[in-house]
């Protein structure tokens, strides 16, 4: 939880990615720990996602829609072979929102879009009473909200 917190405190997005997969590979390791395969499976396709989305240049578009169509459609697969109620559509659309987010978008638009993901999550946690999982994602949106507000004032001083 402390490498996925690092990550939202950090302003630039590279290093925000290299955080969040890092943070992704340890939640995968955990799961492999736990022998829920599902989970570390999901976790280590989302440290794959998050890595690739930092790779890209401007000028790599094709292979930018190529790769976020191939995670969009590991994402759905993934929910579908996970699927456990319509609430298993929350996470189904944070994994996939943040997939969106993390191709097509920068830096402060792009940590907007995640705050739509972690709503998913705390919907989700709070459905199946993760009450531990609701307060560490409560934590990481405060400190997303936090870096947001820094990333405003930081475009606002070059402007200004």
């Amino acid at each position: 939880m402390l490498a996925e917190w690092r990550a939202y405190s950090v302003v630039q997005q590279q290093a925000f990615r290299r955080w969040s997969a890092a943070a992704a590979l340890l939640w995968a390791l955990q799961y492999c720990l736990l022998e829920a395969s599902t989970a570390a499976v999901t976790m280590a396709v989302t440290a794959l996602r998050t890595a690739c989305s930092g790779w890209l240049t401007p000028a790599n578009r094709v292979t930018r829609h190529l790769q976020a169509l191939i995670f969009v459609l590991l994402f759905c697969s993934l929910t579908l072979i996970s699927w456990q109620n319509y609430a298993s559509l929350l996470p189904g659309f944070a994994v996939i929102n943040t997939t969106l987010a993390l191709y097509y978008l920068r830096n402060r638009s792009m940590r907007f879009a995640l705050l739509v993901s972690s709503i998913a999550w705390l919907s989700n946690d709070w459905y199946w009473q993760a009450w531990s999982a609701l307060a560490a994602e409560s934590i990481a949106v405060l400190i997303n909200l936090r870096t947001i507000a820094k990333l405003s004032a930081a475009e606002r001083a070059c402007i200004g």
